[in-house]
């Protein structure tokens, strides 16, 4: 039914009251606009919204109410929010008086309300979804106890929808997804068979850096390498030039504790950093520990000679030194700490694994971490300049050398244990295979499965090979070639039978119908009918289980959700996995209904370090941390963060740490936009010129009074995903804070409007552009909401450096004096002032974001409301529908008197009904 098209005297026809229409068998009201909302929008709404004017595209005079289409039905809803939050009618208009307003929002709501609640009943407030590529990966990591293995990789990309990857309209399936499965699955399955397969006993083997980087790393190679990339021997932080220069021995049983490399550039450049020749002999947990110290290196290590006179008569008069080069004969104790990064390298990947710190003195620093069979481990000084070119001097500066030197460091010796006890390592491979027996064939028997990775790069089982793997990136692991195992079965018909039951039972989050088993065990008999063997037949029938509905879809029904999928749902909230074994028993005993059980497993899995994957995989949506390696700082304006990953890694892990301390220490949601702390590294500190941090490793720092840090807007990760790498934009960012943190939807500008692009030669600023943009009514409706936020973070660069000027580029001006992480002098200058001023919607000012901060912080409620519906759409993959207002308001009443503590906004939302029915 419709709204009548608006007579000549401009006033609203009315409609009928009410219609009724069936939609798959279910009754749902078709209601025309209450009497009056239509009197409402006669009187205040159709100046602007008719079939003449037609503002922002809307005519309201004609617009049907149709609640069984979702467009038109949120048209609707968005002419209710609008009239709610003042907007509408606009202030140039008479304000309604406020028995009006109410009668009018009282009216739609309800409306609104009676239209959706039918439609929900019947289909649910979520459609049928699969497990996404993290939960994927989670649930099989977790089935097979493999946490090391890299399987969300194997999968195509998820979609999005509604900001995260949780909705079913996000997550579809194609053939090649189906694919991808049965490839993952089985590089899981092998994974498992290879953690078990003649696993060694835990050992400790040390290599010396001397013996893993002989005298060649030490010379320059014929490309004429520069002594800034080169190793060069140590001894208690003194030069050894006999050594470097080959007239005495790299190594003697005398001085072999106290030698070290050592090395003043950093690694990702040609020269490399340490690979110590080692890989991983099996996966699971190591201890790693490395050796080494600060050292300060003397400049003028090269020059140049000036002469005099031409032809025959031109003649050296003086030698002049190049002070940024260092003179590896000259070598001096530390002067500083130094951070000395960590990372596990295979198949041309490295993935940072953990830091510790190098001091003046002899240090030994210590991790654990968990490998990959076949991972090899390099170190590197992580602070130090990585240049990426070769030729003269005159091609790159070390950003850190003075003219009294710069500094370095050396490193003695690594040293690994592991890998450690593990009563679960075999756990994965009894799942599979029970206690049948696994051998390794021989060369041309058939069948088997080929476990790669298994006996290293040196052969045997892995450990410290006899190559050297120095400066040039020795020691990658998985250079074995696979080795084929069987699994032995005296009675295979039987054994795949019994093994398929228990697997499929574990593996399903229902019971195992029998005609799925029969499925299963048809692949499994037709698989080894080829002669595939009894392991890879059985592969084959599991991968099938690991690739079917039963597995990767969830399994909700409309209404309230049965105590397995609310095990379930429950599970992919907290842990983005599948119940483990205590959760699906007290599913399964139907004790999980309880509210007072359903709380407890809550806080039990918010204890468990598997909701550290709930933290990563929220804030990758919910934050676009993800994102975060998209477009890198540019070369020209921003060479001093590239190349900069200490920097990176610890941005993305202080915003996960701030949130995980939020949700440990149930902190009031008001802390997303300003709080008295954060978590620093030394590095990141510096970034943010807050002083006192030293070392590697993040920890909680109470912020200095007045400091403009604290809250997550002007966090260096969230500055970094909201720029570009070349410029920011305040509309960007202010639409991106608006949208993110503040939870107001703004819509994508028309087609029509050219977007205002940041003029990097430093002509104009960016708020003198936008000014101008703003004349134009329609665009001033959005940019009045999102604006404020975008220019109170005008202090900050692409990474989240403040700066009073911005930075141009002008060839016709001199640009800033200096050098970037990569070796090359800065090319910008500084440009115009920064002006962060601004005025919030309703009219109050700020000066500088800690203003804005405050401002926005005063009022709770519409933070925690968007925080609450984040995390709703994270647990249920659907959005807060308008009929579910009110239970999110409920949630909202019973966190009120804590300020809306994060924990307990997670606890609400779990006992809610929006949680508990699909």
């Amino acid at each position: 039914m419709s709204v009548a098209p608006r007579p000549p005297n401009r006033r609203l026809a009315m409609p009928p009251l009410a219609a009724a229409v069936v939609l798959a068998g279910t009754a749902v009201l078709h209601a025309a606009v209450p009497p009056v909302a239509t009197a409402f929008i006669e009187k205040h709404c159709v100046s602007c919204h008719n079939d003449t004017d037609k503002e922002n595209g809307l005519d309201l005079t004609s617009l049907a109410y149709d609640p069984s289409s979702p467009a038109n039905f949120a048209l609707w809803v968005k002419a209710h929010d609008r009239v709610q939050s003042g907007e509408m009618p606009p202030r140039k208009k008479p304000r309604p008086a406020a028995a009006e307003l109410e009668s009018f929002l009282r009216a739609m709501s309800s409306t609104l309300a009676a239209s959706e609640q039918p439609i929900l009943a019947r289909d649910g407030r979520a459609a049928q979804r699969r497990l996404n590529r993290y939960e994927y990966e989670n649930a099989v990591r977790d089935l097979l106890r493999i946490p090391w293995a890299q399987v969300k990789d194997k999968l195509p990309l998820d979609g999005e929808q509604h900001g995260f990857n949780k909705s079913a309209e996000a997550l579809d399936v194609s053939f090649v997804q189906i694919e991808r499965y049965l490839a993952a699955a089985d590089y899981a399955m092998r994974q498992a068979m290879g953690a078990a397969f003649e696993r060694p006993a835990p050992a400790v083997r040390r290599v010396y850096a001397r013996d893993a980087f002989g005298t060649f790393s030490y010379w320059p190679r014929e490309n004429g390498t520069l002594p800034d990339r080169l190793a060069f021997p140590v001894l208690d932080s003194r030069a050894q030039p006999d050594v470097r220069a080959g007239r005495a021995p790299n190594s003697t049983p005398e001085t072999k504790e106290r030698e070290a490399v050592g090395k003043v550039s950093s690694i990702f450049s040609d020269a490399g950093g340490y690979g110590w020749g080692f890989s991983a002999p099996a996966a699971g947990r190591y201890r790693i520990r490395v050796k080494g110290y600060s050292i300060w290196v003397s400049g003028g290590g090269i020059g140049r000679w000036f002469y005099e006179g031409q032809g025959a008569e031109k003649a050296p008069v003086y030698w002049l030194p190049v002070w940024h080069r260092p003179n590896l004969d000259e070598v001096w104790p530390g002067r500083n700490n130094e951070p000395i990064g960590l990372y596990a390298q295979s198949a041309g990947q490295t993935r940072p694994i953990g830091a510790v710190d190098f001091n003046p003195e002899p240090t030994v620093g210590e991790i654990e971490t968990t490998l990959a069979a076949g991972e090899a481990i390099r170190t590197d000084g992580m602070r130090l300049f990585r240049t990426r070119v070769n030729g003269t001097d005159e091609q790159y500066v070390n950003p850190l050398a003075t003219r009294e030197g710069m500094p370095g460091y050396a490193v003695q010796w690594l040293e690994v244990e592991g890998p450690l006890e593990d009563t679960s390592a075999a756990a994965g491979y009894k799942l599979l295979f029970g206690t049948l027996p696994m051998k390794r064939l021989e060369a041309g028997q058939r069948g088997g499965v080929p476990l790669e990775n298994i006996g290293g790069p040196a052969g045997g089982r892995g450990g410290f090979g006899p190559g050297r793997g120095g400066g040039r990136g020795g020691g990658r692991g998985g250079a074995a070639p696979a080795l084929m195992v069987e699994v032995v079965s005296e009675k295979p018909p039987e054994d795949a039978e019994r093994l398929l039951r228990d697997f499929t039972r574990i593996a399903y989050r229902r019971p195992v119908r029998d005609d799925e088993l029969r499925g299963f065990l048809d692949l499994f008999q037709k698989e080894f009918a080829l002669g595939s063997g009894f392991a890879r037949a059985m592969l084959t029938a599991y991968t099938g289980v690991l690739a079917s509905p039963g597995f990767v879809f969830l399994e909700e029904k409309a209404g309230r959700l049965d105590p397995m999928a609310l095990a379930t749902r429950l599970s992919l909230f907290l842990w983005n996995s599948t119940p483990d074994a205590a959760l699906r028993a007290l599913a399964e005993s139907g004790e999980l209904r309880k509210p007072d059980v359903l709380r407890a497993e809550t806080e039990r899995l918010l204890r468990d370090p598997r909701s550290d994957r709930f933290v990563e995989a929220f804030t990758d949506y919910w934050l676009d941390l993800r994102k975060v390696d998209e477009n890198s700082p540019s070369s020209t304006i921003y060479n001093d963060y590239e190349l900069d990953d200490p920097l990176k890694l610890a941005a993305i892990d202080e915003t996960r740490l701030f949130f995980a301390e939020l949700v440990r220490a149930n902190l009031p949601a008001r802390h997303i936009v300003a709080s008295d702390f954060t978590f620093l590294n030394e590095r990141l500190a510096r970034h943010y010129g807050i002083p006192g941090v030293q070392g590697a490793q993040m920890r909680r720092v109470t912020l200095p009074p007045g400091s403009d840090r604290g809250g997550l807007m002007t966090m260096a990760s969230v500055l970094k995903v909201t720029a570009n790498g070349t410029t920011t934009s305040p509309v960007l960012r202010g639409h991106w804070i608006t949208s993110r943190i503040l939870g107001l939807e703004i819509p994508p500008p028309p087609s029509n409007v050219k977007a205002v692009e940041p003029d990097i030669r430093g002509a104009v600023t960016i708020r003198q552009q936008l000014a101008k943009h703003r004349e134009d009514p329609s665009c001033a409706s959005c940019h009045i909401k999102m604006d404020p936020a975008g220019f109170a973070l005008e202090h900050y660069d692409v990474m989240g450096g403040f700066r009073e000027r911005y930075r141009a580029v002008d060839e016709k001006v001199k640009p800033v004096p200096g050098y970037g992480m990569n070796g090359q002098a800065f090319a910008f200058h500084h440009g115009l002032p920064v002006d962060a001023a601004g005025e919030l919607p309703d009219g109050r000012a700020y000066r500088d974001v800690r203003e804005f901060k405050q401002l926005v912080a005063r009022d709770e409620l519409p933070i925690a409301r968007h925080l609450a519906s984040q995390l709703m759409i994270f647990a249920t993959g659907s959005r807060v529908n308008f009929s579910d207002r009110p239970a999110l308001d409920r949630i909202l009443a019973r966190t009120a008197a804590g300020h809306h503590g994060v924990r307990a906004l997670i606890h609400e939302i779990v006992q809610s009904d929006l949680f508990q029915t699909k």
